[in-house]
């Protein structure tokens, strides 16, 4: 069984599309083993509400709530742990990786990883659109800084495009602790510090305007939420994760 888990956060306006996309991909790659969408609204003020209401009417579809905004890494941990399958995906409800980039990372999967990360950082990526250039580079500082903290050789930690053996995903997200924009860097650190498999694959993806982005308030977070997970995780080659 595949589990499909989308963080929304008003996005009223793709969120339907995407769900449209994900029906017949998940109906040919499940393999009638059955498939599940798990959608989880962090909080919206536009319409989001209402249109995730009405997604719910739909057979293997599930809308799940918070009440105010708790952050992307919260949204997630509330869908995955709500999920039945033996594979769970995470992706954006922007669909700014494609859908269907799902088929490589199943059989990723199906080979032996036990988590498959989409990277936006190899040759042989492919970017439609950039980000604008400012955002590139803090990016970069980003994976830089919590290899560093980490103890990790990741090359694209925030590309919101993953998936995991289902257990996998339950177990990570149970323990963790981030509700931010650096919950992706809690979630390999656990993984590697587990000693799972972690396997990256290039993707497509194209940058979608997000007026919720503030490049300096976001800095500051990420940066506080690094060295909180360094400190809940001790420093590299401490042990497993607690």
């Amino acid at each position: 069984m595949i589990s499909v888990v989308i963080p929304v956060y008003n996005e009223a306006e793709c969120v339907t599309a995407h769900v449209d996309v994900l029906r017949p991909l998940l109906d040919e790659l499940a393999r009638g083993a059955g498939w599940e969408i798990i959608l989880v609204d962090d909080g919206s003020t536009d319409a989001t509400p209402d249109v995730l209401a009405g997604l719910a009417e739909r057979p293997e579809v599930t809308a799940l709530t918070h009440a105010e905004n708790a952050g992307k890494g919260a949204a997630l941990r509330t869908g995955i742990l709500a999920t039945r399958g033996d594979e769970v995906l995470f992706c954006d409800a922007d669909m700014s990786t494609p859908p269907e980039t799902l088929r490589p990372f199943i059989e990723a999967l199906r080979a032996g990883a036990d988590v498959v990360i989409g990277n936006r950082k190899s040759r042989e990526a492919q970017i439609e659109v950039w980000q604008p250039k400012l955002r590139t580079w803090l990016g970069l500082r980003f994976t830089w800084l919590a290899n560093r903290l980490l103890g990790l050789s990741v090359s694209d930690f925030t590309c919101g495009f993953k998936l995991f053996k289902g257990d996998v995903a339950r177990t990570l997200f149970e323990a963790m602790e981030t509700p931010g924009w650096s919950f992706d860097a809690e979630i390999l650190a656990r993984a590697a510090r587990a000693d799972l498999t972690i396997r990256e694959i290039p993707v497509r993806w194209r940058n979608e305007a997000d007026t919720r982005v503030r490049v300096a308030r976001d800095i500051v977070r990420s940066l506080a939420e690094l060295i909180s997970i360094r400190r809940r995780l001790g420093p590299p080659g401490a042990g497993p994760a607690r």
